[in-house]
Parts: structure tokens; sequence; C-alpha cells
């Protein structure tokens, strides 16, 4: 089951990264923070949440070439993403809109966790070693806001944008958010090893498996094509994706040409290979003689 990728927009004092984390472990789909890939990237000391990395801001370049490197993880394109910390800027969100959507993916929810400056105040303050004064606090809220102010208003325009009571409680909040997700069920899921391949080869049902890979520009054409495979034929045949990089061995045993690399298999045995980028058309045929 695919979930609707998600973009979380908190402001300090919201506890924005532990909501995101609690979403992709409830969705059991990747989160992506910020903070973790910058930490990883340039090794400073680590941040606890990205909204900490307000004054020690990145070029639009290096952020989103970050953020493309999570995503274009095959985990993160078949299953779906929480990502929190990004877009800080409107050339951030575009860059994100527009290679999201060359890979056929769908556009992502933005939601805004709103809540009172006052109440963020209190909420910062109260946090064990915080040292910084009130009016320290204001400013850094108000630098936040001001920067996030045309993100919202981006997505808004786009009509991807939900907002949020976060002056609730964070078990409120987490409530609200926990109801939005889960939009895409028919998504080709991933087979995770040759063992689990196996197991499906020699199943009772015909199987399609999508070879690919997430560097892979062919792969990304074709993803959707399976996707939507997987959908009008999900009560007669299996249709897979498995990941090329993490099973470089089925390129011998079956002896893939190259990727992408569509196989259709039927009563144990391979019966055919589509390579290349092919129409839906001609996929659909392929599992048309399975099914014969």
């Amino acid at each position: 089951m695919k979930t609707e990728p998600f973009i979380l927009l908190a402001p300090p004092g919201v506890q924005g990264a532990e909501h995101a984390a609690a979403l992709a472990a409830r969705w059991q789909v990747p989160y992506v923070s910020m903070a973790a890939l910058l930490s990883a990237a340039t090794d400073p000391a680590p941040a606890t949440s990205s909204s900490e990395a307000v004054a020690h801001p990145v070029s639009d370049e290096l952020a989103l070439k970050l953020v493309r490197q999570r995503l274009e993880q095959p985990d993160a394109v078949l299953n779906g993403w929480v990502l929190e910390g990004f877009p800080r800027t409107v050339t951030q969100a575009q860059g994100l809109a527009a290679w999201w959507a060359k890979l056929g993916q769908p556009a992502p929810r933005a939601i805004y966790l709103k809540a009172m400056t006052g109440i963020l105040i209190n909420r910062l303050a109260s946090v064990p070693g915080q040292t910084a004064s009130t009016p320290a606090l204001r400013r850094r809220l108000e630098q936040y806001q001001a920067e996030v102010d045309p993100v919202l208003a981006y997505y808004q325009q786009c009509d991807q944008l939900t907002t949020l009571n976060a002056n609730l409680p964070f078990a409120e909040v987490a409530r609200s958010l926990a109801r939005f997700g889960q939009s895409q069920p028919d998504a080709a899921p991933l087979i995770h090893d040759e063992a689990e391949l196996d197991t499906l080869i020699y199943g009772s049902s015909p199987l399609v498996v999508d070879c690919m890979a997430s560097w892979c520009g062919s792969c990304k054409q074709v993803s959707p094509l399976i996707d939507q495979l997987a959908t009008e034929y999900r009560d007669r045949v299996q249709v897979m994706k498995i990941d090329f990089d993490a099973n470089r061995q089925i390129s011998k045993r079956f002896g893939l040409q190259g990727i992408p690399a569509v196989m259709f298999f039927k009563d144990g045995k391979l019966l055919n290979i589509l390579t290349g980028v092919k129409s839906y058309g001609e996929y659909s045929a392929a599992i048309a003689h399975l099914l014969d």
C-alpha cells in the first residue's frame, strides 16, 4: 500500500520532527529529516529538529540535492514518505515539485502546523536546558514565519496546503495528522530479496516483475505504467517491482540485457522479458498472454 507523500511544515515549538517520525512509523514509510540529511552531508553537531537549523541556512541547490538523493531511493518512490524541515524557500518547493512530477509521482500534500506565538514561546521556554530569553525566542519564531509564509502561499496556490491547529496538545495534533494518507492502495509493491521473488515465482498466480533502479531515468518512465497494471490486473496477476541494485544477481540468472526489464512468469517459468521503455499496451498484451 502506497502512502501519499507528505511535507510537514512546523515552526519551533510544535515538535514537528516528532510528529513526522510518528507519522512515518504509523504508515511504515521513510521519515526524511532535513536536519539529518545536512548532518550526514556536513557532519556538524546533529540537530534534534530541522527547525533548529533556521540560523544556519543552506543553499537551495544543496538542499534540493540532498532531498532528491534521498527521495529517489526505492523505498520512498514506491511507498511514499514524510518530509520535515524542507522546503524553506519557494525555489526549493518549486524544484521539488518539478522533479517529483517528472518521476510520474503524485504531488505531495503540505501540512502546516499553525500555533499562536505566545503558546510557542511558552513551550520553547519550558524545554530543559533552554537559556534563550523571551525576546530571542520571539525573534526566532518571527524569522521562521518570514521564511515559511511565501512557501505556504505557494502550496495554497497549488491547492496542496492543509493547516492544522497546533495549539492543541501533541496527542490531539497527532490524531488529526493520522487521518491523512493511504491514498494509493493499488501501487505495485516492492519485492525485497531473491528469496521472496522465488516464493512468488512458484506461487499460484501469474507474476509480473519490474526490475528497476532509482538512478535509471527509463525506469522512472515505466514505474507509473507498472502501478497502472497493478490496479487493472490486481484480481488476476501479481504485479510487483524489485530493486536491481539490491539484487544484482538476478540479472545473470534471468539473462537481463538492461533495465528497466519487466519479466512475466507463469507456473514457475519465465515466459517473456520486455526490456526498455514500452507502451502500456505492450505490457498489457504480454499479461494477456499469461492469462491465456
